[in-house]
């Protein structure tokens, strides 16, 4: 089974963000193909029919128009275009237009969630990688990483060329063993080189100037730094190319001076014909990742680094290797997340566990609103099946302006990035908080960490700060105009169904059913980071009689549509038990962990306070976290949905089949290695006869001679792992890994629990 997140953090290690995650399902609930109905007729047995819906803003909505042809062709952005969708340029003002596709992909996230259906929408186009350089701390778990992949006596530097579609490094000459030296920015004279940008001045950038130096000496720091350096042919036996590689500052205000005061120079080419080829999966990766300083001049937009001719730092290939996997524009060079070690960028997908992700399992989703498979080898086309929940668009009936936008002129939303999955701390689940022991993409998948679940956005209220404070302060590149609609506007729109069964039109209803609640609110549009987007919906279902529907063709003055009202619903609990049924769970529904966590994050009326639900900053002046303007430093861990609304968890699924032995010789171990914390991390308060809740962190089960079965289990309590470990010989049990269970402390030392017992 896969790891889980912790389920308790201390307050001073807890990150916070607008964003939290509904964990992964521990197993798909599968449909069959036998399951889907034929698609040329009606089935008896199945229900078809409408849903009626009124959707009501419940904080301001935002969802943008797309381009006209002639916008299009006048080379326009869509971020200059701050209309609301609408289908009818005339009356645009008048009659802003919900698309059903956003509804649909609304509807189809959150049945995906309660139906434990696959996480399949995830991009494997975006590779992770890191430079952990910077940081001086022994404690941070990503520097950790660096360093066991980057030494930087091993790093050397070239040339590049390009041959048809392959990438090659030249080497550069090689001086006492070095292919590259320093030089000191002060050294560097203006008269001789007077295109030289220094850092702190206003419009640098990277640059690349011919040079020539008289030697190369080693500092105390090992590091060879260059004598005299003038232009080029100066020293002609030493010629090279002055690499100004960047100034590593997070902005363009220059008023702040960077800490940089070094830069390259890239000893002339080798004249050996001796060449080594760059990995092409490891060119793409760098080319999918490549950031928007590795995108502007003087690298190319789309290839960064990669043009002929420009030097290179690179790290030579192991005995083992044939081909160069780590690469950059500096010596101090990103390199790839690569948990197997292989050089390969990883992406979010590969810590997706097995048969939870893209796959040609058939689930709940996919059998209501349809699929497209990847094509198999052997099959003459992918399996396909066209969904039976079609949505219209939502219709906005208020045609008085006042009464319809949240201003009457457009307004500048407060800027929001790209998401970050890099920032791993929250992204991918974390077995200990400690800083030196966080998962990160270099971790192991699945057995390491797994990415932490559907990500969705914490409402705030309907009257959320969306404006910017001072949009005339801020880059145009950078900022967008909108019109939002604004809370208490109504839109009307409608669900039509074709032979859904009892649980598929229960799952539907059961989304519904909350979207109506008081108590909760989905989430539609753009913005949701700023709390915009919130909404409720009332629906009323028709389900179409089809007998009726084709014995006559009218009904009075009207035609016969057969179509009936329908206020008894049991649709949602037969949906429920279904669900129960198929991943073992008994109790409530709602009771599930997963489902809390859900009802947590559409939480409108208890929803979590703003300064819990902000954005953390780098550069932040107010109150920052642990009293550092970077608030990311310390890298703390995003709690669960239910520690931020300080809500204890629900019920797990609980797997029925107990653990037996299995015809193995060795021990048989479940989730992730021991936690290791520092000392001083393991000192707690703990007494004799105290209750508290630990984890279960891993299980091993263990047969001895093919006969003896013994199950060790590992506890984890406020996230610290206990020495202690609990032993079952003989015995079945239903415990599985992140299970919460109560212990008695029976004996403490030195304020470590020594022994306990578990109590049923």
């Amino acid at each position: 089974m896969a790891p889980k997140h912790l389920r308790q953090i201390p307050e001073n290690r807890q990150a916070i963000a607008p964003y939290n995650f509904v964990e992964l399902a521990d197993r798909v609930v599968e449909v069959t193909e036998d399951y889907l109905p034929k698609s040329n007729c009606y089935d008896p047995k199945r229900h078809t029919g409408k849903i009626d819906c009124t959707l009501t803003t419940s904080s301001p909505l935002y969802i943008r128009c797309g381009l006209t042809t002639e916008e299009f062709k006048d080379g326009k952005e869509a971020k200059e275009l701050p209309d609301f969708f609408h289908t009818n340029p005339n009356t645009k003002t008048q009659k802003p237009v919900i698309p059903g596709s956003s509804l649909r992909g609304m509807l189809r996230t959150l049945v995906e969630i309660i139906s434990f259906s696959k996480i399949e929408r995830v991009s494997a186009r975006q590779h992770f990688f890191f430079r952990a350089v910077a940081t001086t701390e022994n404690d941070d778990s990503l520097a950790q990483a660096y360093k066991k992949y980057i030494n930087p006596q091993n790093v050397k530097a070239g040339y590049l060329k390009k041959e048809g579609e392959r990438w090659f490094i030249f080497p550069a000459k090689s001086l006492k063993g070095v292919t590259f030296a320093w030089v000191k920015e002060e050294d560097l004279s203006t008269v001789d080189f007077p295109k030289l940008i220094k850092m702190d001045e206003p419009g640098y950038l990277p640059q690349h100037i011919p040079v020539s130096f008289k030697n190369i000496n080693k500092n105390k720091n090992n590091r060879y730094f260059a004598e005299d350096v003038s232009p080029p042919n100066s020293h002609p036996m030493n010629n090279g190319m002055l690499v100004s590689s960047g100034n590593m500052k997070q902005s363009d205000d220059y008023s702040k001076k960077t800490t940089r005061r070094n830069h390259c120079i890239v000893f002339q080419q080798s004249p050996s014909p001796h060449r080594l080829e760059i990995d092409p999966v490891a060119v793409q990766h760098y080319c999918d990742a490549l950031t928007e300083f590795q995108k502007s001049n003087p690298f190319d937009s789309n290839l960064g680094v990669l043009q002929d001719s420009l030097p290179i730092f690179y790290c030579q290939p192991q005995q083992n290797e044939k081909v160069i996997t780590l690469f950059g524009h500096s010596p101090n060079f990103r390199i790839p997340y690569s948990p197997q070690g292989d050089g390969k960028a990883a992406s979010a997908v590969d810590f997706i566990p097995d048969g939870l992700g893209k796959s040609d399992k058939i689930d709940l989703a996919d059998a209501i609103f349809g699929f497209i498979k990847d094509k198999q080898p052997g099959e003459e086309q992918a399996k396909a099946r066209s969904g039976r929940v079609f949505i219209s668009d939502g219709i906005c009936e208020q045609t008085t302006p006042e009464n319809l936008w949240l201003t009457e002129n457009t307004i500048t939303p407060k800027i929001l990035a790209s998401p970050k999955p890099t920032t791993f701390q929250h992204y991918l689940v974390q077995t200990s908080y400690a800083k030196n022991d966080l998962k990160h993409y270099a971790s192991k998948p699945d057995e390491g960490t797994i990415i932490r679940g559907h990500k969705l956005y914490w409402h705030k209220g309907s009257s959320p700060a969306i404006k910017h404070e001072n949009p005339d302060d801020v880059s145009d590149t950078q900022k967008t105009e909108i019109k939002p609609i604004k809370p208490g506007v109504d839109f009307q729109f409608t669900i039509y169904f074709d032979n859904l069964t009892h649980v598929e039109l229960g799952a539907l209803l059961w989304v519904l059913d909350l979207a109506k609640d008081q108590k909760y609110r989905l989430s539609l549009g753009m913005g949701k980071p700023l709390g915009m987007g919130a909404v409720k919906i009332e629906s009323k279902l028709y389900l179409s009689k089809r007998n009726r529907r084709y014995s006559s063709l009218f009904d009075g003055l009207n035609w016969a549509i057969g179509e009936e009202f329908e206020d008894n619903l049991d649709y949602p609990i037969l949906f429920e038990n279904y669900v129960l049924e198929k991943i073992r769970q008994t109790g409530k529904f709602r009771d599930i962990e997963r489902i809390q966590m859900l009802l947590a994050m559409l939480s409108w009326q208890d929803s979590p306070s703003a300064d819990k639900t902000r954005y953390m900053e780098i550069e932040r002046q107010q109150q920052p976290l642990d009293g550092d303007p970077n608030e990311y430093k310390t890298r703390r861990v995003l709690p669960t949905p239910l520690q931020v609304i300080e809500k204890p968890g629900g019920s797990r699924p609980v797997r029925r089949s107990p653990i037996t032995p299995q015809n193995q010789e060795s021990p048989r171990i479940t989730a992730s290695p021991p936690v290791n914390l520092p000392q001083s991390d393991q000192a707690n308060t703990f007494c004799d006869g105290q209750i508290v809740e630990a984890t279960v962190l891993y299980i091993v089960t263990k047969v001895i001679d093919g006969k003896k079965n013994k199950t060790t289990i590992t506890y984890q309590v406020n996230g610290l792992k206990l020495g202690k470990t609990e032993e079952l010989y003989k015995k079945s049990i239903s415990l599985a890994i992140g299970d919460v269970v109560t212990l008695r402390i029976t004996e403490v030392k030195n304020g470590n629990i020594k022994k306990y017992e578990r109590l049923e």
